[in-house]
């Protein structure tokens, strides 16, 4: 039988007839002895209904509020998300490294470079390196023999490589040969973890400070820093602000003439879970327990938070493609833009081999050993090496190679994926994943035999998530087969939603993992769709229209940036939100004029790629 609370008027009356029936008391009327008894029991039977629906309240979470509610989802493992920093990626700079940018386009071959000025360069001692084209694919060191400041014309002892375009920066490595010590102005930086960084204060706010929560590096003879994380000091929205915002050190420099600025916008930061999103949250995880589900995925992925960056998911959307049976999750920090990547080194010979040394145009950015893959130069055939050594200059290989390689001929670090095939084995795995779409490159090598090339839906089939391969050959490979692999691997917040989606056979206690066997499943991030706004306003008497343009500019950018991924952009509401500005009288909508449609793996962003606003008003 269903609880009904009774009121006090229904328990008075039923007092009162029962009186009747069994007493030869008459006199009930308001103020008599008896009427006052009855009255006074109905009150407190009164107040203990009250009670009991009250109690019953705070036992259902959707009627619970406050502490009740986190006491009641806490039965269910559920906690309410707690205030989160914002954060983002900044590089820093040294501005005391001799540079200039090229004046004029240079064709791969040549033995003269231009800068814009090269005043600053040294005119002694002979040779001496340049970098040119530092943060492009066209990345070499140069050996300059002559600098003439009044043409900007420096001279190479060796033909470049790579062609160098106007613009690129030029810089200055080292005095003497590649041997010779580090000159002061090129040395290099280490700015340690935990930085304070900060965003200057304006009209209207204060500064905001972050500190960095990895060390950056900036090697010899590079301006930029690699890019590295930092997290607002406060938790909260303030936080949140646009791309190259953080350009001050509220203390000292980490050295004299350093700079610094975020290159992605500072997002995530959010304020204390509220009861009703925290409980339409629950009631979303509690509806998808049965995983693998649509509903399951998605609620699972929001609010992950990854380890390094404390980046958190706050938007996810599914698609699903029936030609490839695979599901993609598109996942989304509030930035737009959550993909961190890494890619194995690849390059170039800048000098023929030796017997035992390689030596790549850029050496910075390969491990201290592993395995190299010298392609095919149209003479030599292509050769499998391991290193066991990088000096900085050259890579040391652990046995003499076996055939010439030219220089120019194409070197990849390769993920050596399996040395030595089983007979008929057709299942492989590469050591990082999730791998980016698109970017692998696979070889195969059985004994006695050449490098091939395997073409991707054709010979296998990879599963990017989990970095299994399938031959496609049923027999699989003979013994001994070598397999190698070079690709691009997702970090971060894709890497670490890809894990809690599949589970981690080494830690199923925290990675048990939600999606259903028998899918392919990618995390991703969405396509940006950029929202263009232009409002005409009116403002009431006393108020002026350039007074609130500003106001109702953020209005309508903080209702764009809060849809989700295919969120649809709806007209009434931009003007509804508009209006949330004290002193507007009217706005009228010039562009969209009409909704907009936002499709299931889009993002609606009201922001240039640079971070400028595309909201208009007049």
């Amino acid at each position: 039988m269903a609880f009904q609370p009774r009121t006090f008027e229904q328990i008075l009356t039923d007092m009162i007839a029962y009186m009747q029936s069994r007493t030869a008391i008459s006199d009930y009327n308001v103020g008599s002895v008896i009427r006052t008894i009855l009255e006074a029991a109905a009150l407190e039977d009164d107040e203990q209904y009250f009670q009991m629906v009250q109690l019953l309240d705070l036992f259902s979470f959707t009627t619970a509020s406050s502490e009740d509610l986190d006491r009641r989802l806490a039965d269910f493992g559920l906690i309410r998300r707690a205030a989160q920093p914002a954060t983002a990626r900044v590089k820093f700079y040294d501005n005391n490294l001799v540079r200039t940018r090229a004046g004029t386009d240079v064709v791969a071959g040549s033995f003269l470079v231009t800068g814009f000025d090269t005043s600053r360069f040294p005119t002694a001692g002979y040779p001496y390196t340049i970098r040119v084209g530092e943060g492009t694919p066209r990345l070499q060191n140069l050996l300059v023999t002559n600098n003439n400041p009044t043409s900007g014309n420096l001279t190479l002892s060796l033909a470049t490589p790579y062609e160098v375009l106007i613009g690129d920066r030029i810089a200055f490595v080292t005095g003497g040969t590649l041997s010779a010590p580090v000159s002061p102005s090129a040395s290099a930086r280490t700015i340690v973890s935990g930085t304070e960084l900060q965003a200057p204060p304006s009209v209207t706010e204060t500064a905001k400070l972050y500190a960095t929560v990895e060390p950056a590096y900036i090697i010899q003879g590079n301006y930029a820093s690699n890019e590295v994380g930092v997290r607002c000091t406060t938790s909260g929205t303030a936080g949140n602000i646009g791309v190259g915002r953080i350009n001050q050190f509220p203390t000292a420099p980490p050295y004299i003439g350093a700079a610094v600025s975020n290159i992605t916008a500072a997002v995530g930061g959010i304020v204390r879970e509220n009861d009703s999103d925290f409980r339409i949250r629950a009631l979303n995880q509690l509806q998808s327990l049965s995983r693998g589900t649509p509903l399951a995925l998605k609620s699972n992925a929001i609010g992950i938070v990854d380890p390094t960056s404390q980046a958190r998911v706050t938007s996810s959307n599914i698609v699903e493609d029936f030609t490839t049976n695979e599901v993609i999750l598109y996942i989304d920090d509030g930035s737009g833009s959550v993909a961190r990547t890494k890619i194995l080194p690849a390059d170039s010979l800048s000098l023929p081999a030796a017997a035992s040394t390689l030596t790549p145009v850029s050496i910075s950015d390969w491990p201290s050993a592993g395995w190299v893959f010298i392609d095919t130069d149209g003479v030599n055939p292509a050769e499998l090496a391991r290193f066991i050594s990088n000096n900085g200059i050259s890579l040391t290989t652990s046995a003499p190679l076996t055939s010439p390689h030219t220089a120019g001929s194409v070197i990849n670090f390769v993920d050596m994926v399996s040395l030595s095939a089983e007979a008929t084995q057709r299942r492989f795995r590469l050591t990082n994943y999730p791998v980016v779409r698109n970017s692998e490159r696979i070889w195969i090598r059985p004994p006695s035999g050449i490098w091939s090339l395997l073409t991707r839906g054709v010979d296998y089939v990879l599963n990017k998530g989990t970095g299994e391969i399938q031959l496609t050959d049923v027999g699989g490979v003979v013994a001994t087969t070598q397999v190698i692999a070079h690709y691009i691997y997702y970090t971060n917040l894709i890497a670490e939603v890809q894990k809690t989606m599949e589970g981690d056979p080494a830690n199923y206690l925290n990675y048990p993992g939600v999606k259903a066997a028998g899918i392919f499943l990618s995390v991703e991030q969405p396509v940006i769709k950029r929202i263009s706004v232009v409002a005409s306003i009116s403002a009431r008497d006393g108020f002026n229209e350039p007074d609130i343009a500003p106001a109702v500019r953020r209005a309508i950018e903080s209702y764009i940036a809060s849809l989700r991924i295919g969120e649809d952009v709806i007209s009434s509401k931009i003007i509804d939100n508009a209006f949330s500005v004290a002193g507007l009288a009217d706005i009228r909508i010039i562009t969209p004029t009409s909704n907009i449609t936002v499709l299931e793996n889009e993002l609606p962003l009201p922001y240039s790629p640079s971070g400028t606003t595309l909201v208009q008003v007049l």
